[in-house]
């Protein structure tokens, strides 16, 4: 098994991606509304509202969608870019004239506000204000008329029961090894104590005992990886946690508590290795999840291109995983892969073990910052990114499949 290399010219990505990396780690710390609801599916008797269809469909294709934006019965909204022209667009002094904007976007609340004022008519203004109500999704509209006032009415949403949500995460004492080496497992929890077991990638195990007291183990970057140009802006990650005792095939015995975790870690192996030669192309199968449970998937038309329609195909997964497939309706492809975190160290860990997985491939260019970590194989190969959601809760790994 090898990954496949599609062979083929294109622009060297690498600066570019970098910016696209380090672009997408700014914001809050918390996800926005659009954010935290991405994915969501709603229905109201007959309408329907999408999410993704209302802030995905646009032609930024590579990298995590990161919305902005808001398209609601037929018209955008997007943030005012200037207070001082938003204040002057808002009062309406004109004639025939009006205004859409996204004017609030927190973690619980979203807000749409449309404005007008017509050749002889009224001034208007709608609010769409959108929040959670246990289940539901409500939405409530509030309608403005210069010389009538103000009328309210209040709409509930509930999720679409064809769009399966995936499964919560129960406590079973069950932990998986998150480590692309074999993780040992020892005699006594303290560094240097007998080997009496090895867990592979992968492998599950149930924890008898937490730990008490943390350690600190080192993921080396600097010493592990090579590439023919390296930049490392964060040459070590500090692991912080305690051993934990363990049941595991061969006995019982103590492990790192960094390098495990609660759910089974992302199969890189099977999504993206492909048994083929790079001069080949990849079977059927390669970017696939067949062992997985899907739970929907929805696909967004972007635009016509002479070439063909340019595409992004969603699959969201009962493990919380979101495959995002893009096409530009020319040359470039690529894929990324949506992943939940549950410790802020293991965006670090499942990184290390990308790289471990790439690594006998050989690397052209390497970056590696607490932002994220960018891979090639040569000035013309395909690419791998992994960054963090701004509210660190999920993880994206950005494969570019090449091009010119």
């Amino acid at each position: 098994m090898r990954l496949s290399l599609v062979n083929m010219r294109k622009m060297k990505l690498g600066s570019a991606m970098i910016c696209l990396l380090s672009l997408s780690m700014l914001g809050s710390g918390q996800a926005t509304f659009l954010e935290k609801h991405l994915y969501s599916h709603w229905e109201s008797g007959e309408e329907e509202l999408s999410f993704l269809q209302a802030v995905a469909n646009n032609n930024i294709y590579g990298g995590a969608e990161h919305p902005t934006a808001f398209q609601f019965q037929g018209v955008t909204y997007a943030p005012p870019l200037d207070d001082a022209q938003w204040k002057a667009t808002r009062r309406l002094e004109c004639c025939m004239c009006g205004y859409t904007a996204l004017v609030k976007n927190t973690p619980d609340t979203m807000r749409l506000e449309r404005g007008a004022r017509g050749d002889f008519g009224p001034v208007s203004v709608i609010t769409h204000t959108f929040f959670l109500e246990g289940s539901d999704l409500v939405q409530v509209t509030s309608k403005w008329v210069e010389d009538e006032g103000e009328t309210e009415t209040r709409r509930l949403w509930q999720q679409s029961p064809s769009w399966r949500v995936p499964r919560a995460m129960s406590k079973t004492g069950q932990a998986h090894s998150n480590c692309w080496v074999p993780l040992n497992v020892r005699s006594a929890p303290r560094v240097g104590s007998e080997v009496v077991g090895q867990l592979q990638w992968g492998d599950a195990v149930t924890v008898i005992q937490e730990g008490t007291e943390a350690l600190t183990v080192d993921l080396n970057f600097a010493s592990t990886f090579s590439a023919k140009s390296r930049t490392l802006e964060l040459p070590t990650y500090a692991l912080r946690a305690p051993f934990v005792q363990v049941a595991f095939d061969g006995g019982e015995g103590y492990v790192f508590a960094g390098l495990l975790s609660e759910r089974p870690p992302f199969d890189f192996a099977s999504f993206y290795v492909a048994p083929a030669p790079p001069t080949e192309a990849a079977p059927e199968g390669r970017f696939s999840r067949p062992d997985a449970d899907l739970l929907w998937e929805e696909v967004l038309e972007i635009e016509q291109r002479e070439e063909g329609m340019a595409t992004k195909t969603f699959r969201g997964y009962s493990d919380g995983v979101v495959v995002k497939h893009w096409y530009d309706g020319k040359y470039q492809f690529g894929v990324t892969v949506d992943i939940p975190l549950d410790t802020p160290d293991e965006f670090y860990v499942v990184s290390n073990n990308l790289l471990r997985f790439l690594s006998s491939l050989g690397f052209d260019s390497l970056r590696i910052s607490p932002e994220g970590f960018y891979v090639d194989f040569s000035p013309m190969s395909e690419s791998f990114i992994t960054e963090r959601s701004p509210d660190g809760t999920r993880m994206y790994i950005h494969y570019n499949g090449g091009g010119c």
